[in-house]
């Protein structure tokens, strides 16, 4: 029923019926208002109605007062009789469902109260049914409920109030709809509530549910549609609700209970099946053995026979079986047993299974036979060259030296060993050299291995969406996405996924905020911008005022455009100060008007001044002096700022009196007119060494019975003092001033002069103060950097910017004075340097800059050059004759002077040695190395000519390449392992004395 045909039914109803609202007349506002309402059609003389939507109700006495929001739902006569048809209308009640005789009291406008909000709703209200037990809500209130819901649970769920049905699901915000959910915000219906009028269509089957837009469970769906039998002979007429719900109905079938009747594989027998949909499947039929007919089952070679068989099991061979004796019989199955065939020869034979057509004995020519076999068993030389002719088969086969070579079982191998008789190697145990699925790692994979290596590697290439990076591990995208990043592409070729490898299409969702502001973006995870939302408003964007209109649809996030227009409240109304409104523009009802900015003047709070110039808006005005009133029973005085009423009545300040025995203020609360506690004052002092470097903040600790800190205490000094003290007198010794001026040296510092840069006690290494001299501007810029960092107390690590090696050995050598921990991360070219504070405190500034240290390195370079020349012209200039030194300077011996291995692989001899090893020693101290390989022992030796003078340095280039040599002996397996070891103690039961013999043995 449509609405206009409604309002013309309640006209003519109302025409014939006598108008009373309340008993008393209507006002002619109520009558002007209905008018309006139905296009200028007035309103009958005579009725009784409940009407409402800005309606007043006249109360009889000149006055109005306004009603329940709601159009004409009800029509009553002056009769209270009760007839038949309102009794079969409560009859028809009892029996409706809770849910819809709630709807249908809305519709007559009764009363339904919300259950969250406990607010009565009529048919004008925003309603919502949960889905389980159908209970009417207001949209709003169960909105707020789930929201709250979903915020205090894990999962994220609420549950409805009524039946406490767990859902995920949150009505969205201002999108309220209709049972069907077709309509979003859904006009008034007063016939049926928050109905569109609509058929429902809900996908309960194929043809949906034909019932008008309804709450509730849909009805049964009573169509006759026609299925078929599992077979498909038969048909029949069902109601679409009988068969099963869930894909097509029309799909579905029953059974006929017939035979199925189709010829079975084996061509002979039919299938005994009752109707079914499936394949018949394999014949079940038996066939028995007829001995005396002839007809026995038989398998291919003849040694079994079956009294019985399946059909289905039958495999006829295309041709007859026979045996040595000439009997022929068809086989018709396998058996499990293996036969011996003789060759011809009579010497050699080999093993056959059953089979169709089995092989007869002494049929086949002997494969060993001379005339047969004319090469080695790898095939590669013939035997008339590898010694004496065969004569006939069962002589021996030789072999010859060649890697066999054939082909194993695997298909992708060699046989690795030498030419030999029976099977290669089965299963194969080599490995392949394989890449992983990303390409980024090769692995040593079994041959028996199925599948591909992977690798721990994350992709972290970019997804299609070009926002999200790939986090599997060895992924198989990889490879692909290396040559899609390195292959430059259009901006709108970036935009087509159809360019991305298949492993990196981004399927996660959008969900990003569109340009509305208010809604989600509900397409997959994407490249570029969201599109608009598409989301409108049905109603006009009005501004307060009226004047400035956005007519409907409004799109969902169009904002009014700013009214030029006074505002509504300046127009009509004034300030009740008094002063004039502040002229401004139409504003939305949520913001207000500007408070009265008018300058007046108003007493302050503490009365001191009465003319204090403020805004008229401000209520409380302070002049923003202190009070400083003198407190009862102490000596401070009121600290608060104008204030009204009384002072202070509890002094909370310090004391702040001087202390007797220091001069340190009483850090206590007020204590009124009482005496300073006598306590030990935890005041900080500076405590010194007697040098003046070292400092310290400790308690004063001062009382009546001691002294404090400052006079009793006192720090030892420590090496950097002596540090700081050495370099005063290094500065004496070489001339230099406070500034790094150069001056006189006096005899006696010049004995302080360090031989060495060690000896100068400084702090940094000889290598950065080098750097420094050369480059002082980025010197001091790294090191303001540290000093900043020491200073920082919250920081206890800091990360440079990447830089090249020789600015990182720079700071790593600078870090070493401040006693900070450093370290190289990242690969080139992007490694930088990490520095952090040592736990335990240690970190800190060096006794002095690099610049206070620079003058210092400068005059002891120049002092060492002169020194150096110095001895240059002694040297040059001093000639002595016939001198002889005292005693000859002795040389250390090494303990270790060859390397020894140990299990030498059977083959490995000395040329094998020097070949392998000969160019390692070359640039080394080991000079004319001998390889000796003591095949009694198992063992091989390689050391130097001389090896009983062998020295420190020797050993050292030795202590350098064993771990080398180990790893070359162990990679071409030449033996167990290579380590140090004495030579004399392998010579020591049979070396000459001579060491010239040792070497023409060993050569």
């Amino acid at each position: 029923m449509s609405r206009n045909f409604f309002q013309k039914w309640c006209l003519g109803f109302l025409k014939n019926s006598v108008v009373r609202f309340n008993r008393k007349p209507i006002s002619s506002h109520l009558i002007t208002s209905y008018e309006k309402r139905n296009n200028g059609m007035s309103l009958p003389e005579k009725s009784e109605v409940k009407i409402g939507m800005d309606v007043q109700e006249y109360d009889g006495r000149g006055g109005s007062q306004t009603v329940d929001n709601s159009l004409i739902l009800e029509f009553s006569d002056d009769s209270d009789e009760t007839t038949d048809e309102e009794i079969t209308d409560e009859d028809e009640d009892d029996r409706m469902m809770y849910y819809e005789r709630a709807i249908k009291e809305i519709a007559r406008g009764a009363s339904y109260v919300c259950m969250i909000c406990t607010v009565e709703m009529d048919y004008t209200c925003k309603m919502f049914a949960c889905s389980k037990c159908y209970r009417i809500f207001d949209y709003d209130c169960i909105r707020e409920w789930a929201i709250k819901s979903t915020g205090r649970t894990m999962d994220k769920t609420w549950k409805c109030p009524n039946c406490f049905h767990e859902s995920k699901n949150v009505p969205r915000k201002g999108r309220p709809t209709c049972w069907c959910g077709k309509v979003v915000n859904p006009d008034p219906n007063p016939l049926d509530p928050n109905s569109c009028g609509q058929t429902c269509d809900a996908p309960i089957c194929e043809h949906g549910c034909s019932k008008v837009c309804h709450i509730g469970p849909h009805p049964e769906c009573i169509r006759i549609i026609s299925i078929w039998c599992k077979c498909g002979k038969h048909t029949k007429d069902v109601r679409c609700s009988e068969v099963s719900s869930g894909g097509n109905s029309r799909h579905q079938q029953f059974s006929c209970e017939e035979e199925c009747g189709l010829i079975l594989p084996c061509g002979i027998h039919k299938c005994s099946k009752k109707c079914h949909s499936s394949l018949c499947g394999g014949c079940n039929e038996t066939l028995n053995s007829k001995p005396n007919t002839g007809a026995v089952i038989k398998c291919y070679c003849g040694l079994h026979e079956e009294p019985s068989i399946r059909c289905g099991n039958v495999r006829v061979a295309e041709k007859d079986s026979v045996d040595d004796q000439g009997n022929s019989w068809v086989g018709t199955f396998r058996c499990k047993d293996l036969r011996v065939i003789e060759y011809a020869c009579g010497h050699h034979s080999f093993v056959e299974g059953c089979k169709p057509a089995p092989s007869l004995s002494k049929q086949k020519r002997c494969p060993f036979s001379p005339e047969l076999l004319r090469s080695c068993p790898c095939g590669r030389t013939p035997l008339d060259q590898l010694g004496k002719a065969r004569s006939k088969c069962t002589d021996h086969i030789p072999t010859c030296e060649s890697k066999c070579g054939k082909k194993l079982a695997c298909g992708k191998h060699i046989c690795p060993f030498k030419c030999h008789e029976g099977d290669c190697m089965d299963p194969c145990l080599q490995f392949d050299k394989t890449k992983c699925l990303c390409e980024s790692r090769n692995f040593l994979v079994p041959c028996q291995f199925h599948g591909d290596p992977r690798c721990n590697s994350k992709c972290e290439s970019l997804m299609s969406c070009r926002r999200h990076r790939c986090a599997e591990k060895c992924c198989s995208g990889k490879p692909s996405a290396e040559r899609r990043k390195k292959t430059p592409f259009t901006s709108r070729e970036l935009l087509d996924e159809s360019m991305v490898e298949a492993e990196h299409v981004c399927l996660k969702s959008c969900n990003l905020t569109l340009m509305c502001g208010r809604h989600k973006c509900q397409r997959k995870c994407h490249p570029g911008k969201c599109p608009p939302c598409l989301e409108s408003d049905p109603n006009d964007l009005v501004c307060p005022c009226g004047k400035t209109v956005v007519e409907a649809p409004v799109r969902c996030g169009t904002k009014l455009p700013p009214c030029p227009y006074s505002c509504i409240s300046v127009v009509r109304d004034g300030y009740p100060c008094g002063h004039t409104p502040m002229p401004h523009l139409c504003h939305p009802p949520e913001e207000r008007c500007p408070p009265c900015t008018a300058t007046v003047k108003k007493p302050c709070k503490c009365g001191k001044r009465n003319d204090v110039r403020t805004l008229c808006f401000q209520e409380e005005v302070s002049c923003g002096q202190i009070c400083n009133k003198p407190l009862n029973g102490c000596h401070h005085t009121c600290q608060k700022r104008c204030h009204e009423g009384d002072c202070q009545t509890k002094c909370k300040q310090i004391c702040g009196k001087k202390r007797i025995n220091c001069d340190h203020k009483c850090p206590k609360p007020c204590h009124t007119v009482e005496s300073c506690p006598d306590f030990p004052c935890n005041n900080p002092v500076v405590v010194k060494c007697v040098c003046g470097r070292k400092e310290s903040t400790e308690p004063c600790g001062s009382n009546s019975q001691r002294l404090g800190a400052f006079d009793t205490r006192q720090l030892p000094c420590d090496e950097e003092c002596e540090r700081v003290k050495r370099c005063i007198q290094l500065k004496d010794a070489l001339g230099l001033g406070e500034n790094g001026a150069s001056t006189t040296a006096t005899n006696e510092s010049e004995s302080l002069v360090a031989s060495n840069f060690e000896e100068l006690g400084l702090p940094f290494k000889e290598a950065v103060m080098s750097i420094y001299s050369r480059q002082q501007k980025y010197c001091d810029s790294i090191e303001s950097i540290l000093n900043d960092f020491i200073d920082n107390e919250k920081k206890s690590s800091l990360h440079f910017k990447p830089m090249r090696p020789p600015q990182r050995h720079f700071i790593h050598e600078l870090a070493k004075a401040y006693q900070l921990y450093s370290e190289s991360q990242d690969p080139e070219p992007k490694r930088s340097v990490y520095v952090k504070k040592e736990l335990n405190g240690e970190s800190g500034k060096p006794s002095i800059s690099l610049q206070e240290a620079l003058p210092i390195y400068q005059a002891f370079k120049q002092r060492e050059k002169e020194s150096k020349i110095r001895r240059y012209e002694m040297q040059s200039v001093t000639d002595v004759v016939n001198f002889v030194p005292k005693a000859e300077p002795t040389v250390e011996l090494a303990k270790s002077n060859g390397f020894l291995i140990r299990n030498v692989t059977q083959g490995t001899d000395e040329k094998d040695l020097e070949r392998i090893y000969g160019e390692h020693l070359k640039p080394t101290l080991v000079k004319n190395p001998i390889y000796k390989v003591l095949f009694d022992r198992n063992i091989a030796l390689i050391y130097p000519e001389s090896y009983s003078d062998v020295t420190v340095n020797t050993e050292h280039d030795l202590e350098r390449l064993v771990g080398h040599f180990d790893f070359i002996c162990k990679e071409m397996f030449i033996g167990d392992g290579v380590e140090l070891c004495q030579v004399d103690e392998y010579f020591h039961s049979e070396t000459p004395t001579d060491i010239s013999q040792v070497t023409r043995e060993c050569k």
